[in-house]
């Protein structure tokens, strides 16, 4: 089976006819066409219905199509990242959650860039859960994740290493009203729309006691929607859905703004902690060249 099997049939699929198909791969009609009778061949299955009048794929071209691209474009990262690292060295794997990707890490990958160029570095952005099972399994060298102030995370290996980057207000938020007084009256009789986290979630847990218990006691409330994407939760913050906990690196710019409303003064929140944790047992120039820059002055958080 040859790769440009692939690039034809889905070129195919994205010109409509054989003839166009074949003008954007540069080649005749005819020879195209055994090439995509090539890869049926190859497959054992057909992946064009040529009884019909005009271009149709048959059920199996239809179901594995987007298995079909997804593999032709890990082929193609692994093939860069297979050149890139013949001519560069390895890059060093940082994985963070999302949340960290949106608020902080831009800030973090600023300050690599202008201190330690040479430095490579990709990013493997994932659920929290994910980064740390990832991080533990060795598929990651470097760990960016929030923690529980006073609550760091244990590793099976005690030389596994940390350093803490910095803390993080979590913040109660809602949406302005057209005065800039919050949308939502604390002091109504109505119940206070909430915005909350899946209680599986790393901030679900966080917020659950004693801030949620506290906000249930004192308030009539009443849970509008639940969610562990934190960028959700702000979109439906601002859309004025409801009051949600948020980072305040998150919603920073929101606040300045007056877009957002804090009510951390009433509601309160956690504070969080900005940790990164390093691989042990990993040796490599640019991995301690970026560990020596998170050690030394980091951007603040």
């Amino acid at each position: 089976m040859k790769i440009e099997w692939i690039e034809d049939f889905l070129a195919l699929i994205e010109a409509g006819t054989f003839s166009q198909a074949a003008e954007v791969r540069h080649i005749t009609q005819p020879a195209f066409s055994r090439r995509i009778r090539q890869l049926e061949e190859w497959l054992g299955v057909e992946l064009i219905d040529r009884h019909s009048t005009r271009l149709a794929l048959t059920p199996h071209a239809r179901a594995y199509e987007p298995s079909m691209r997804e593999w032709l474009a890990r082929l193609y990262a692994m093939r860069s990242r297979i050149r890139a690292d013949a001519l560069h060295g390895p890059r060093t794997i940082l994985t963070t959650q999302h949340t960290l990707t949106v608020s902080y890490l831009p800030r973090l990958m600023r300050h690599f860039l202008h201190r330690a160029p040479e430095a490579r570095v990709q990013v493997r952005s994932s659920d929290r859960s994910d980064c740390i099972r990832n991080f533990r399994r060795g598929e990651a060298d470097l760990l960016l994740c929030s923690e529980l102030e006073g609550s760091p995370l244990l590793f099976d290996r005690e030389e596994t290493e940390r350093v803490q980057l910095g803390t993080e207000q979590l913040i109660p938020v809602c949406a302005a009203d057209r005065m800039g007084r919050p949308l939502f009256d604390l002091d109504s009789q109505s119940p206070l729309p909430l915005i909350g986290y899946g209680e599986d979630s790393f901030l679900g847990g966080v917020l659950a006691s004693p801030y949620l218990l506290d906000v249930q006691r004192r308030y009539d409330t009443e849970l509008v929607c639940e969610t562990s994407f934190t960028i959700g939760i702000r979109e439906l913050a601002l859309a004025g859905l409801g009051i949600g906990w948020l980072p305040y690196g998150l919603v920073e710019e929101d606040l300045i703004a007056g877009k957002l409303i804090s009510l951390l003064d009433t509601l309160g929140g956690p504070r969080l902690v900005v940790a990164c944790y390093r691989q042990p047992e990993v040796e490599a120039a640019s991995l301690d060249a970026l560990w020596t820059l998170l050690q030394d002055r980091p951007p603040m958080v």
